[in-house]
């Protein structure tokens, strides 16, 4: 009721200058007083009361900080918020029958910057509420948190050309509350700095008052030795190098540089120049940073005797001057490396060659000649199908190639010739040849199988032929099939073309063997004749003709007839070779005998002769012949035997 006016803040930082306040007055306004005597009645609407505690009091606690004005009242006051069952807890109290509000101890403004409490006030007996007071408790903040730094020491390293006013770090560091950030920047060129190292001291300091705060942070800057300084070469010596040599060292290429040892700008990196063929290669020495050369693929006497190559160096980092167009200044030195002559094996102009022939062609071709002067030997020659003339080289075949022969892996025959060049120790070079054999169309179609088994039934029959060729496109298929003889009515092929078709079988066919004869030809006209072995039979499943039994009895019929032949044939030769002979013995007789004749049976039948198996030759040239050799119907004694 007095208009007294308060403020939150007691340095009205909240206010801005010239700032106009505006009140207005209410019926109901309960009259505010300071805050050591601060009375206030609110019935109808709320109203907010305001107290003020530093962060930095120490004690005696409890501290008063105001009075709330109630009335003599039955009604029951109820008290909720921070400091009292919100955090933080049991902070605040107050007393019911004089109105004073407490502190009991220190508050942390970075935690909390303000107490919010809400003082109710109910009805006693119909528990409505009949008021409402909010209440504020600002804690006032005092300077008692220094600036700190994120680290306490910072090391960090910059070239020596560093241009001024190029930002170094960036320093953030914070009070617990506000966050500050600030850049450390150089002054002056690093390039004309002599000190390797600065320490630098860094400090922060806030305004706070009554006492500024403040903290520190050490800085280490180190000054890494810049590019000033192009490594320049040390006058080298003309290198040799035998020739076929690979992966051999030549030589050190020494560089001197006047920056710093061990560091980005001393260490030397090379290049090499004019070496259009790959045959040299570079590396760095990292202990001496000499640059080593060698021969990464062999050098060639006969090619270039003389090589001349270009080597530049230049540094890990770039030289701190550049060229007018932007380019990295660099130090070259032109470096020649004599190829020395030495002894070679053979080399084949070209070792690997590729030839195509067509197959089956007749002994003798002429394949291929070398053009060295050298004696020739043959190498591998899988089929022993080629000849080499050892002193031109010349490649030619001793019989015909056939591409469907085993030692042809998909149509090419692979050989290996050598050229030896004689010697103390004998060099010798090796050139494959590799002769692809063009198909020719000299196969003939032929039979998967030649024999087929098929059931006897009422209906027609019907079986899978399959031809085959081993020739390739296009002398296969599809094939052309058809059977030869009189076979109409009975026997017949559907299709007429194909890789596989179906012999039919009509019902007039009986059971039995039958032998057809099929032609078979391919796309380009080659044909041939095939016999083909059919059984007909009854069978017990028709869609698995099985005519096993059949054939075996006709075997064995064919076996036995066979046999009964060979007999006849037997018994008809030894008839025509036994023929009976009839033996005429001469008698001499004696002078002696004054004519009388000497008793003999001869009344009586004569014995028959059976074949003499004594050569005729034997007996005619008078030898005495016994039993064993001529059976005489008369046995005269000292008489010679005589055969017809």
């Amino acid at each position: 009721q007095d208009g007294a006016l308060l403020t939150v803040n007691r340095d009205y930082t909240h206010l801005e200058p010239n700032s106009l306040i505006y009140c207005s007055a209410s019926k109901d306004m309960l009259r505010v007083h300071s805050s050591s005597e601060t009375l206030l009645r609110r019935k109808r609407s709320w109203l907010i009361q305001s107290f003020f505690f530093e962060e930095d009091y120490s004690g005696p606690f409890p501290f008063f900080l105001g009075k709330i004005n109630v009335d003599e009242t039955e009604n029951v006051i109820q008290i909720h918020g921070q400091g009292i069952e919100e955090e933080p807890r049991n902070l605040i109290e107050f007393n019911k029958s004089t109105g004073d509000v407490y502190i009991l101890g220190p508050v942390d403004c970075e935690k909390y910057d303000t107490l919010k409490l809400t003082f109710v006030e109910h009805d006693k007996k119909t528990h409505n509420k009949v008021s409402q007071l909010s209440v504020h408790i600002y804690i006032v903040d005092v300077n008692d948190n220094p600036p700190l730094f994120e680290h306490q020491k910072y090391n960090i390293t910059i070239e020596e050309s560093t241009l001024q006013g190029k930002s170094l770090i960036l320093n953030k560091y914070h009070d617990e509350i506000n966050f500050i950030s600030q850049s450390l920047k150089v002054k002056q060129n690093t390039s004309s700095l002599k000190a390797e190292k600065y320490v630098l001291i860094v400090m922060a300091t806030d305004d706070g008052k009554p006492k500024p705060l403040s903290s520190s942070c050490t800085v280490i800057i180190n000054i890494e030795d810049g590019n000033n300084h192009l490594p320049e070469f040390i006058k080298q010596n003309v290198k040799k190098v035998k020739e076929g040599q690979e992966n051999v060292f030549v030589s050190r290429l020494q560089v001197a540089d006047n920056d710093t040892r061990e560091t980005r700008a001393w260490k030397a990196k090379y290049k090499i120049h004019g070496d259009k063929n790959n045959n040299f290669r570079i590396t760095t020495d990292p202990e001496t940073n000499e640059g080593l050369l060698y021969v990464e693929k062999h050098l060639d006497f006969e090619e270039d005797p003389v090589k001349n190559i270009t080597i530049t160096a230049e540094n890990e980092i770039p030289y701190y001057i550049r060229h007018e167009d932007g380019t990295e200044k660099t130090s070259s030195y032109k470096m020649t490396v004599n190829v020395e002559d030495v002894s070679e094996p053979p080399v084949f102009d070209r070792p690997q060659k590729q030839i195509s022939v067509p197959e089956n062609v007749e002994a003798g071709v002429n394949k291929k000649t070398s053009t060295f002067c050298f004696r020739y030997i043959k190498g591998e020659d899988p089929a022993d199908c080629l000849t080499v003339d050892p002193e031109t080289g010349d490649i030619k075949t001793s019989k015909s190639l056939d591409r469907e022969s085993p030692f042809v892996k998909n149509g090419v025959y692979v050989a290996t010739l050598y050229a030896v060049k004689d010697g103390e120790r004998p060099l010798t070079g090796t050139a494959t040849l590799s002769i692809q054999i063009n198909d020719v169309n000299d196969n003939a179609p032929s039979l998967a199988v030649s024999s087929i088994d098929m059931c006897q039934s009422d209906e027609t029959s019907q079986a899978n032929i399959t031809a085959l060729d081993l020739d390739e496109e296009p002398y296969v298929g599809p094939f052309r099939f058809k059977l030869l003889e009189d076979v109409e009515d009975r026997w017949r092929v559907e299709p007429k073309q194909g890789y596989s078709v179906y012999l039919v079988k009509e019902n007039k066919v009986y059971s039995g063997h039958h032998e057809l004869l099929i032609e078979v030809s391919d796309l380009q006209g080659k044909t041939a004749v095939h016999k083909l072995s059919v059984t007909v039979c009854d069978c017990l499943n028709v869609t698995q003709p099985n005519c096993r039994n059949l054939k075996a009895s006709r075997s064995t019929l064919e076996g036995a007839s066979l046999r009964i032949l060979f007999l006849c044939l037997l018994i008809v030769t030894l008839l025509v070779s036994c023929k009976y002979k009839k033996l005429q013995i001469p008698i001499t007789i004696p002078a002696d005998n004054s004519g009388h004749l000497i008793i003999s049976n001869t009344e009586e039948p004569g014995d028959d002769c059976r074949p003499c198996h004594v050569g005729m030759s034997s007996c005619a040239a008078g030898h005495l012949m016994g039993d064993a050799c001529c059976f005489q119907c008369h046995r005269v004694k000292g008489h010679r035997c005589f055969i017809y």
